[in-house]
């Protein structure tokens, strides 16, 4: 009796042994299916999001297209480069739509392709300003056509005044009235994708030349419309030209020469501050700029800045 009974205990402590080992390796494979579950569910988020960001990717593209389309450019070269621009944005897309979701390096590759999106959305964007001033100058240009031509004998008027007015101010030259120009300076200028314009002493970032001064008071000199004439001297020694008008001239102290830009201006007989603007056509050398500002066809300020 003995002998059977620790054979049956014997049994169950095997038994139970069994159902402990059996127990620990369920809490086992419950533990590797709770990470493998996780990880499911990681990989799954990562590819959704993924596909996200690619469809984000091709949208963006499609609407920077659907743009470009919609533009309306009589400039020959301008809708050189805006085609382009286009065919870059296509080759763009064809990467996107090559893509491998199971490429190990897609995420890495989405950014390298949103990066050139990027670059391309902020060249756009500079296309869209300058097609809009040209757009905005044509319409102004339009309007003053139809004004011209509706109003003949008003612009003849005009036309007899502004001789008569030209004639007294070069009387008035010959006794003095000059107006001075104080406080005179002059810098490069960047125009920002928002339009805002800041100053730079970088050659290869100036957009933009500024003079700036106090037109003196001078009771002498004839109130009324007048035009201040720049004059911007290169390091060369090479007057800039107005890229509106490049063979554009006016007379300055008994001789006739080239200007780069000018402004006209009401002169009330009282102190007043003034700034000319300049738009530079090609990259500036680096070096002195020398600026002259001209009135009634007198030197009234001068002044010089520096790029580099």
């Amino acid at each position: 009796m003995a002998t059977s009974t620790d054979s049956n205990e014997k049994k169950i402590k095997m038994l139970y042994g069994v159902i402990g080992a059996l127990a620990v390796l369920l809490i086992i494979m419950a533990v590797l299916l709770s990470r493998q579950k996780t990880e499911y569910v990681e990989l799954v988020s990562e590819h959704t999001s993924l596909t996200v960001e690619r469809n984000d990717l091709e949208a963006e593209l499609q609407e920077m297209l659907t743009q470009y389309d919609a533009l309306t450019v009589d400039n020959e070269e301008l809708s050189a480069e805006i085609i382009q621009q286009k065919e870059e944005i296509a080759s763009l897309m064809e990467k996107v739509s090559k893509l491998d979701k199971d490429d190990k390096n897609l995420r890495w590759e989405i950014s390298k392709l949103k990066k050139e999106a990027g670059t391309l959305r902020s060249i756009m964007k500079g296309y869209l300003y300058t097609i809009d001033s040209l757009n905005q100058q044509n319409k102004q240009l339009t309007n003053e056509n139809v004004t011209l031509s509706t109003n003949l004998t008003t612009v003849t008027t005009q036309k007899n005044q502004l001789q008569t007015t030209v004639a007294d101010q070069e009387g008035l030259i010959k006794t003095g009235s000059v107006i001075p120009a104080m406080n005179m300076m002059a810098n490069g200028l960047r125009v920002k994708s928002s339009g805002k314009q800041e100053e730079t002493n970088r050659a290869s970032r100036s957009e933009m030349v500024r003079a700036c001064c106090t037109l003196g008071e001078n009771r002498i000199s004839k109130s009324g419309a007048k035009v201040l004439y720049m004059r911007i001297i290169s390091p060369e020694g090479v007057v800039l030209e107005d890229s509106n008008s490049p063979n554009a001239t006016f007379n300055y102290e008994g001789v006739t020469g080239k200007y780069s830009s000018r402004r006209d201006f009401q002169y009330e007989n009282k102190p007043q501050d003034l700034c000319v603007f300049y738009t530079v056509g090609e990259e500036l050398s680096t070096g002195q700029y020398i600026v002259e500002l001209y009135e009634s066809g007198a030197l009234i300020g001068k002044t010089s800045f520096d790029l580099r």
